[in-house]
């Protein structure tokens, strides 16, 4: 039908000057337009069969309109903060999307409906945007989960009932929310109902859910966990492994800590490693890997990970600075610092950085982080002489504390135009403090050249201003 329509040609007739021209014959039209056409003339009929053309099909009989949304009780921002949305969700400073939703949030401010759908789109293969998009569409993230596939993730909303039929019949989002929230409320019944369906389930089913028992880990969760290094996957027995290692007071922590005495001896001032000369089956189930890394031998990997998955307290803060025989140092402190996250020990965090160990590839970012806030600045100062400060400050939790934003803002007032500061500059501008975004270097000349202290500027002046919109 969108190519042609009946009685088309006949009304062109119609409307021609010279001898091809004809009375026009409605009763060649379709039975649609004849309808609605009535004591129309010639340019009615015309009109009628254009839209009837353009449409592209007939008109479907027995079509419901799809149900209301429901609504929401929350006031929309003022007209220029949804603009600045509108922005975002266009391809403008998209980076200050998640931190607009926040804002919007904590200050009790809703989602124009119309906008909705573009949040979806854009959270749908970014996961760390779906829980603000879920909190922004509120009762209608059921109704717009339904219309669309790709926006399935939205189920999860109504997952945060503690419906047993959720966990039962729902899909697979809907069961790991459901998992989670019921992991948070009572985390005895949330392990019980996964062991209920544990052998019905497939490999990657069960590691994704037995992950979410890190929340609230306690001592009744270790038979569980310990049944669970015997499992055929293979990425089960690694979740259960690292779920047991940082359970305090547990059988797998006495097994590695009989380990680690049968390996490595402190005696006269000296750490005196003893490599294992084999991987034995014991070792395999607790989650050691026989695969060593590239540039560590096979020996010195397996003592690596058991350092590195012994409780601390079986060792002493003090073997940070204590000589080391046997294996390369940069084993133990990479191995320690693994330890001191995975418990997110502040103390060895502390001493780690504080006598420049080798970190591995967790990095001082990861350490840096478990200290609390206040010291960032302080420890960033002494670390940077050593460390790049990008990689240093790229991994904390944004945004920053005012110190180390005023630290790092004042450096980069100093620095010129030096590309090599690109890179700080771009993680700085998003994760300045509110307080701080008014810093004296947005008020400094930056030319008109495209330079990153121009978008640095132009980036804290932006997220100034959304502030500002939304308070």
């Amino acid at each position: 039908m969108g190519e042609s329509v009946k009685g088309w040609d006949g009304l062109v007739s119609s409307a021609l000057l010279g001898t091809d021209r004809r009375p026009p014959h409605f009763d060649e039209l379709p039975e649609h337009i004849q309808e609605r056409l009535g004591d129309g003339n010639l340019l009615d009929a015309a009109a009628l069969a254009t839209v009837y053309k353009r449409a592209g099909r007939k008109p479907l009989p027995d079509l419901e309109p799809l149900p209301a949304a429901p609504g929401e009780d929350r006031p929309l921002p003022r007209s220029n903060a949804v603009r600045r949305l509108a922005a975002m969700l266009s391809g403008f400073q998209t980076f200050a999307l998640g931190e607009w939703l926040r804002t919007a949030d904590a200050h009790g401010w809703g989602i124009p409906p119309e906008h909705l759908p573009a949040l979806a789109d854009y959270a749908r293969n970014r996961a760390q945007y779906r829980p603000l998009v879920i909190a922004a569409a509120g009762r209608r993230a059921r109704w717009l989960a339904d219309l669309n596939p790709e926006w399935r993730f939205l189920h999860a909303a109504v997952a945060e009932s503690n419906d047993p039929e959720l966990w039962t019949h729902g899909n697979g989002i809907q069961r790991r929310t459901w998992l989670r929230a019921a992991r948070t409320q009572d985390p005895a019944a949330a392990r019980e109902a996964l062991e209920e369906v544990w052998p019905t389930e497939s490999a990657a089913t069960r590691a994704d859910f037995l992950g979410l028992l890190a929340d609230n880990l306690a001592q009744p969760d270790e038979e569980f966990l310990e049944s669970a290094l015997d499992d055929r996957s293979r990425e089960v027995r690694r979740v259960a492994a690292r779920l047991l290692a940082r359970l305090p007071g547990s059988q797998y922590g006495v097994r590695m800590t009989e380990r680690l005495h049968a390996h490595l001896l402190p005696s006269q001032g000296v750490l005196a490693v003893d490599l294992p000369r084999s991987l034995t089956q014991s070792m395999e189930r607790d989650g050691l890997d026989s695969q060593n890394p590239e540039g560590v031998g096979k020996r010195a990997w397996w003592v690596h990970q058991i350092v590195a998955n012994t409780p601390l307290q079986a060792m002493d803060i003090t073997w940070l600075e204590t000589p080391v025989e046997g294996c390369a140092v940069e084993v133990l402190q990479s191995a320690w610092a693994e330890a001191a996250i995975r418990e997110s020990s502040v103390e060895w965090s502390r001493a780690i950085l504080q006598a420049g160990s080798n970190t591995g590839s967790r990095g001082p970012a990861e350490l840096l982080r478990l200290l609390p806030a206040e010291e960032w600045a302080s420890a960033v100062d002494v670390l940077r002489k050593n460390v790049d400060v990008a990689e240093l400050v790229g991994g904390l939790p944004v945004p920053w504390p005012a110190p180390l934003a005023n630290m790092i803002l004042d450096q980069l007032a100093k620095v010129g135009t030096n590309r090599a500061w690109a890179r700080l500059a771009s993680i700085a501008a998003r994760a300045a403090p509110p307080d701080i975004l008014d810093h004296p270097i947005t008020r400094e000349p930056t030319g008109e050249e495209d330079t990153w202290l121009r978008r640095l500027v132009e980036t804290l002046t932006f997220r100034r201003e959304m502030y500002e919109e939304l308070t």
